[in-house]
C-alpha cells in the first residue's frame, strides 16, 4: 500500500511540530510548512494525498491557499484547522470543497480519526480501489461512476467529484425513489449531524444541481421535514 504523503501547514510551530511527530507515528509522511507562499510553492512539486491547513496565517490565510491548490488539483482531501470562534466562516471553506474541518484546541486522535474516514470514504488506499466494486449509474443524459468519482455528459468528462461530492451522488443513486434523509445522510457523510453539517450538506446539493443542469430533467427537490430527493428520467 502506498504510504499516505500529507501537506501539514500551520503558523503554530510548537503544537504543528507535535501533530507532525503524532501523525507519523501511525505510518504516514508529514511535509510540515508555516507560512502558505511556501506550501504553494511545495505543493506543485510533489505529489500529496491529504492536506491539513490552518485558516489564521499571517499574509496569506488557508483558504485562499485551498483556492490555489483547488486550481490545479480540485478531487485531494482538504482539513482546515478552525478556531473555535471561527464557525461561520468554515461555511466558505466547505465552498471551497472542504471535506473537513477540526477545531482548534483538538485532540490528535480526533484528527486521526477523521483523516481515516476521509481515506476511507475517498478512496485513496489502494487496496479498498480494488476491493470495491465498480459500479456505474446512469442519470438521463449522465453516467455517473463512483470509484473514479467521474461524471460524464454524452460521453464525454464532464467533471471530476470530489469525495464528498461523490459519495453525496452515489447516496443519492442508492436511495429508494431517489430520497435522502437530511440527518442520515449526515452522519452517513460526515459521521455527525450538527448544524453547521447540515448547512454545508446544502452546499453539496447545490454543487450537485449545478453538475447536473445541462439535463432539465434532472431535478434535486427539497422534501419538506425529510430532506432531499433527486428525480430522474425515466429510461
Amino acid at each position: 500500500m502506498t504510504k499516505q504523503h500529507i501537506l501539514l501547514v500551520d503558523d503554530d510551530r510548537a503544537f504543528s511540530t507535535l501533530t507532525q511527530e503524532y501523525l507519523e507515528s501511525k505510518g504516514v509522511k508529514v511535509t510540515l510548512l508555516h507560512n502558505a507562499e511556501e506550501a504553494w510553492r511545495v505543493f506543485r512539486t510533489q505529489p500529496f494525498h491529504m492536506c491539513i491547513l490552518d485558516v489564521k496565517m499571517p499574509i496569506k490565510n488557508g483558504f485562499d491557499l485551498a483556492r490555489d491548490i483547488r486550481s490545479i488539483n480540485a478531487t485531494i482531501p482538504i482539513i482546515f484547522l478552525t478556531g473555535a470562534t471561527e464557525r461561520e466562516s468554515r461555511l466558505e471553506g466547505f465552498h471551497l470543497g472542504a471535506d473537513d474541518y477540526v477545531t482548534k484546541p483538538f485532540s490528535m486522535e480526533e484528527l486521526w480519526l477523521r483523516m481515516l474516514a476521509i481515506f476511507r470514504r475517498s478512496g485513496t488506499h489502494e487496496e479498498q480501489l480494488r476491493q470495491r466494486e465498480s459500479k456505474v449509474y446512469t442519470l438521463g443524459r449522465y453516467r455517473f461512476t463512483p470509484q473514479t468519482r467521474e461524471l460524464m455528459l454524452d460521453g464525454h468528462m464532464m467533471a471530476k467529484l470530489t469525495a464528498i461530492e461523490a459519495r453525496l451522488l452515489e447516496y443519492f443513486c442508492q436511495s429508494p425513489n431517489g430520497v435522502i434523509e437530511r440527518n442520515a445522510t449526515l452522519r452517513r457523510i460526515w459521521q455527525d449531524d450538527d448544524y453547521l453539517r447540515g448547512r454545508s450538506l446544502n452546499v453539496y446539493v447545490s454543487k450537485l444541481r449545478q453538475y447536473l443542469r445541462d439535463d432539465p430533467r434532472i431535478e434535486i427537490l427539497n422534501v419538506h421535514g425529510e430532506g432531499y430527493q433527486i428525480v430522474l428520467p425515466d429510461l
